[in-house]
């Protein structure tokens, strides 16, 4: 069939603010540029949009964009009188809302602007139309339109057919404004593409191919990516024709659901829910402008929605196409229930997540392990807590992937043994915690400045113990030596007295009634008589020698002194020198190798009068104090241990 092309000018008159307006403002992202073109496309009955889009960086020359379709196209009068026309509503002028047989499709435009939408990213918009025997074709220049702002007409030359289109249309955009230091990213156009149209594929009779590769069903199928339950089911909620108002027809039909990642990065999907009507998008992805009590949720929601009654009267799309005017009284009511649905949608989601976190903790090793260890060591207090804890951090954030736990898990296992790890997690579970790395550091850091401080208090110690092996090698004989010792370290014969009181009526009172008798070995006499107090306890401890040896005598006289110094306190009426509990102490430096002295000091351990060689003294101090230093270390070691897996 012979191509007739058309030998006049084509004449615009236009007005240069609305073609600013309509193209360079509103239009700077490719998707949106091509989606209105398929648009105008699926208006015209095309069955098949070829777009060709160059795959390396930008030459602002060379590079072309070609969007052809195979339609019904435009013939001479349809260019000049309907395509060259500014601002015609299609539906209104042809009082038609859908194509024409054999398609007869719902028709998408209606303001006749998306083809200056290409002006957003490119200089130049050719269009070539064919439809039975007649070939219109053409150039707009942005540039040559704006030197016509004052006259607000111009004229187009026709140009010869090129060929390429036996009938359709065919666009090409030249001098391209984009995408000039990096390629264009093909395959997230396509996906782009893809969600911007609910008609592509076999269904609907409309293939959409991106250089030489169609759009499948599968590029359009987000659901298919949508995390699953601990059940294997997917966090979807789905709407069939459901009813937004009671007293209108204004139905809802689609879904939301959730993916298991916030950002698009991966997968290179926009989160939000957009908004399709007669099969195109006409409102990007939001979240209906929702705040939530979860609004974490709102960065994992995707969704498509089908609500055609925007579309249906009354234009109340916004200019670029892309977004609703929400100002109607339909918008309005649409808006309400999306933010009710959002909202319901969020907290179930929050509780879903929480619930498949808690199943895959009670699955998650490094839990287990510790739980195990819990049970072992016998810390009932730590299994509850560290439950409570690690929950409650998954249910203030159910987002949290189960390795986030890893570091918290790990840190429970490290202080299992460590009380003042579990004060403070026992605190915190009372008032709500912080976010689990802010948790973790705040642990960290608090049992770090403790344990620097204990370590302080242990080296002064083990100066002490290091002062009684002294008086042990010289078998001090100064009164005053080991007394005032005892005073200031009551911890050597007890690790539970940190503090005591000097009861000097008491120990002059024992010096008193029971003096030194002259014709015992100087090796085994007492030093002095030292009675201190511990709350409601009061302590008498008679000081041998280092060097002595304590006998059968030894022992009862140790018993006397306490029985005196009960009897005493029984009999006075002062309420200062009262105390609940008396016990003795009997220090020196061994016992004689008799088998009966040994039975007696194990039956007085009994009635709380106890023996205490210095040299036990000695080593079991040395003994405390090196295992507190060790965890110190084990301390230490632990935070660097965090710190290069955070650093990682």
């Amino acid at each position: 069939m012979s191509r007739v092309p058309t030998k006049q000018p084509y004449q615009m008159k236009f007005d240069p603010g609305t073609i600013k307006h309509l193209g360079v403002k509103m239009y700077s992202t490719l998707p949106p540029v091509i989606g209105e073109l398929v648009a105008n496309a699926w208006d015209a009955n095309a069955t098949k949009v070829e777009i060709t889009i160059p795959a390396k960086r930008i030459d602002e020359q060379k590079s072309e964009i070609v969007i052809i379709d195979n339609g019904a196209g435009m013939s001479d009068e349809d260019v000049r009188e309907k395509y060259l026309r500014i601002g015609r509503d299609r539906r209104e002028k042809e009082q038609s809302d859908e194509t024409p047989p054999p398609l007869k499709r719902k028709i998408m435009g209606r303001k006749g602007i998306g083809k200056f939408s290409a002006f957003g990213i490119a200089k130049e918009i050719e269009v070539e139309s064919v439809t039975d025997d007649e070939v219109s074709h053409f150039r707009m220049n942005y540039d040559e339109l704006m030197e016509k702002e004052e006259e607000r007409e111009i004229e187009f030359d026709p140009l010869d057919p090129t060929g390429d289109i036996d009938e359709g249309t065919k666009i090409t955009l030249r001098h391209i404004t984009i995408y000039k230091t990096r390629p264009i990213p093909i395959d997230s156009i396509r996906q782009k593409l893809a969600r911007r149209f609910a008609v592509i594929g076999g269904q609907y009779n409309f293939e959409v191919i991106v250089n030489g590769d169609a759009i499948s069903p599968e590029d359009r199928d987000m659901k298919r990516l949508l995390e699953k339950d601990r059940e294997g089911k997917q966090y979807i909620w789905e709407y069939e024709e459901e009813r937004i108002d009671r007293d209108r027809e204004w139905k809802v039909s689609g879904w939301i659901g959730a993916l298991n990642r916030t950002s698009s990065e991966d997968d290179g999907i926009d989160r939000g829910i957009v908004l399709m009507a007669r099969g195109k998008l006409v409102q990007e992805p939001f979240t209906f402008n929702t705040v939530v009590g979860q609004q974490f949720a709102l960065s994992y929601l995707v969704g498509e929605l089908n609500v055609d009654f925007v579309d249906e009267e009354e234009d109340i799309i916004a200019t670029t196409r892309n977004s609703l005017v929400w100002d109607t009284d339909e918008n309005i009511a649409l808006m309400e229930w999306g933010k009710a649905e959002v909202n319901r949608i969020a907290r179930q989601w929050a509780e879903r997540r929480r619930k498949d976190r808690e199943q895959q903790l009670e699955n998650y090793q490094p839990y287990r392990e510790f739980r195990e260890r819990a049970e072992e060591v016998g810390n009932q207090r730590a299994l509850k807590l560290s439950d409570k804890l690690i929950r409650q951090a998954i249910e203030q954030n159910p987002n949290i992937a189960i390795t986030e736990l890893e570091s918290l898990t790990q840190m429970c296992l490290e202080f299992l043994e460590f009380n003042a790890f579990w004060d403070i997690a026992d605190e915190l579970t009372e008032t709500g915690i912080v976010e689990t790395g802010k948790l973790i550091n705040l642990f960290r850091e608090w049992e770090i400045v403790e344990a620097k401080e204990m370590e302080r208090i242990t080296r002064g110690r083990i100066k002490a113990i290091e002062k009684l092996h002294q008086f042990i090698e010289t078998n001090a004989r100064e009164v005053p030596t080991v007394h005032n010792f005892l005073k200031q370290f009551p911890w050597v014969l007890d690790p539970r007295w940190t503090l005591v009181d000097d009861e000097v009526w008491y120990s002059d009172l024992l010096k008193n009634n029971f003096p030194e008798e002259s014709n015992d070995p100087e090796v085994d006499r007492r030093i002095d008589f030292l009675c201190v107090s511990e709350g409601t306890t009061l302590i008498v401890v008679e000081i041998k020698r280092p060097q002595s040896k304590a006998n059968t005598k030894s022992l009862d006289q140790i018993v006397e002194y306490v029985s005196f110094v009960r009897r005493e306190i029984d009999f006075t009426t002062d309420p200062d020198y009262r105390y609940e509990n008396v016990i003795g102490y009997l220090l020196c430096g061994g016992l004689v190798d008799d088998y009966v002295v040994r039975e007696r000091v194990k039956i007085l351990a009994n009635s709380q009068i106890y023996t205490r060689r210095y040299g036990d003294l000695l080593s079991s101090v040395r003994k405390r104090h090196a295992e507190f230093l060790a965890r110190y270390n084990q301390l230490q070691e632990a935070k660097q241990n965090a710190a290069n897996r955070s650093d990682s």
